[in-house]
């Protein structure tokens, strides 16, 4: 996958407020995905992100167990965006199998829910000592564009 730059900026802006759990920022962050292209290229990017760092967490594709599991984590963690358990296994079960968005999740909330999911991801998979979620990021997104 090749990631649009003007796009992956963008995402990682709106990460940054998802990952500290500021909901007016990251509502604000939001607007900058206004039009449906940009969410669609948004959606995309942050659902090769949770698929990998789903995997990275999991030591392989996640079976429905895990996936489950994930879903509660997250949705308890993120308890700030009003996300729950059900949606986020909903998310991740289509972005694990490949799935496509549409007749999953509501279109408007699809995109909302995939930065919330992501940044959870990226935020308590187990760093490195000194490395930072963005940091994770990088490499995640460097894999995504190797494989294609």
């Amino acid at each position: 996958m090749k990631i649009d730059e003007r796009v992956e900026q963008l995402v990682r802006d709106t990460l940054h407020w998802a990952v500290k759990r500021q909901p007016i920022e990251f509502d604000r962050a939001l607007t900058a995905f206004s039009d449906a292209t940009m969410r669609q290229s948004a959606l995309e990017l942050l659902a090769a992100i949770a698929a990998f760092v789903s995997a990275d967490i999991c030591q392989g594709k996640p079976t429905p167990e895990q996936i489950q599991q994930l879903s509660e984590e997250v949705a308890e963690a993120e308890a700030w965006s009003s996300t729950t358990s059900p949606e986020v296994e909903a998310f991740l079960n289509a972005v694990v199998t490949g799935r496509p968005m549409s007749g999953v999740l509501p279109a408007g909330s699809a995109v909302v829910l995939a930065f919330v999911v992501a940044a959870s991801l990226l935020s308590f998979r187990p760093k490195g000592e000194g490395e930072w979620w963005f940091n994770y990021l990088d490499k995640v997104e460097a894999a995504i564009e190797a494989a294609g």
